[in-house]
């Protein structure tokens, strides 16, 4: 994949912006506030219909303008052009044209152009609750298990009418939709499983290379329910206590990735700037695991990539990049010394008046 051209109209503080890339890599650099950001989001928006940074996506819209619009242009594996627009409008309605045809679902753009994102949220990737490092996975099981989307689908639906039974205490319909749920549910357990196996290696020899006074990390997948039970045994077991509280108390809503030193929790032990990185190896592990799958380089973007981190570990993750045949997007606040390590890229002044190469 390789983005060629980025047209913003109505997004965040850029009523009108257009931007031609030429490089694989590109660093934004600019005072804070000035927009830098604003450009990295724009491209994650219009893979995934989502901010990096705001659950609040009518917050993207220019508050001059009645709509926004991400306009794209990128060739693809076989290096054909394509393009890409989306459009939101202060009532959230979206419409997605594809080489001009209509799009109704955002996961099939996700696809199409995926897009990566490590930002100062993904950065706190161990102090955050079980639900992030949940959402981190699925997303991956979401790009390399193509049936994923549709049992995931399938789970929410049966856990959502349960926990309606539980609340109602209406046990009658239990035992259909129990037993549903972990038809579902044991499939999508399964498929999370694989794919973490795949990815604790790579997350593993990352970590001996960036930082090897920390390989004694352990990184484990928590399934959301005890080892020693199944998911029937443990329905059975707690159908009292989801009676008495209305909801599932364990399942497939409860898995997380664990990082531990011994039975210590890492966040406890790790410094802001060893938590960065292992953030960042989590990240970098995912790309390599969904480029493999998917036979093609997703776009990465880098928000605020040297903060934080020393000399010798930005130059690893700047050799890492280029190393990657990935097209990146960075923002930083020192291009000079980011430059100095990246070698050949494309930078822009990002200003209030606009974007200049």
């Amino acid at each position: 994949m390789f983005l060629k051209r980025l047209k913003l109209s109505g997004f965040r503080c850029y009523s009108q912006a257009e931007i031609q890339f030429q490089q694989a890599i590109n660093v934004f650099h600019g005072d804070n506030g000035a927009g830098k950001t604003s450009v990295l989001e724009a491209i994650y928006f219009i893979s995934t219909g989502k901010s990096f940074r705001s659950n609040r996506t009518k917050n993207l819209i220019n508050h001059q303008s009645e709509q926004l619009t991400v306009y794209a242009e990128f060739a693809d594996n076989t290096g054909s052009k394509q393009q890409l627009g989306v459009s939101l409008n202060q009532q959230l309605k979206k419409t997605i044209r594809f080489n001009h045809d209509n799009i109704n679902n955002q996961s099939t753009v996700a696809h199409t152009l995926p897009v990566v994102s490590i930002d100062p949220d993904s950065y706190l990737f161990l102090d955050k609750p079980p639900q992030f490092r949940r959402s981190f996975l699925d997303w991956l099981v979401f790009h390399v298990k193509p049936e994923y989307l549709g049992i995931w689908s399938k789970v929410a639906r049966c856990q959502k009418q349960l926990n309606q039974l539980y609340k109602d205490k209406n046990t009658a319909l239990l035992p259909q939709w129990e037993a549903q749920y972990i038809q579902y549910a044991d499939q999508l357990n399964a498929m999370r499983q694989a794919v973490f196996n795949d990815l604790q290696p790579l997350i593993a020899s990352k970590i001996k290379q960036f930082i090897p006074e920390l390989s004694d990390m352990n990184t484990v997948y928590a399934q959301g329910w005890s080892t020693e039970l199944c998911l029937q045994d443990l329905l059975d077991r707690d159908r009292s206590r989801h009676l008495l509280y209305g909801h599932l108390q364990g399942g497939i809503h409860k898995m997380d990735l664990k990082n531990q030193f011994g039975t210590t929790p890492a966040h406890e032990r790790l410094s802001r700037g060893q938590k960065k990185i292992i953030s960042i190896i989590y990240y970098l592990s995912f790309i390599e695991l969904m480029s493999d799958a998917l036979q093609r380089s997703p776009l990465l973007c880098l928000d605020d990539m040297d903060a934080e981190l020393d000399a010798r570990k930005t130059k690893i993750l700047a050799d890492f990049i280029q190393q990657g045949g990935h097209q990146v997007f960075i923002s930083t606040v020192d291009q000079k010394n980011l430059l100095a390590v990246l070698g050949n890229a494309d930078l822009f002044h990002v200003k209030q008046q606009g974007i200049s190469r």
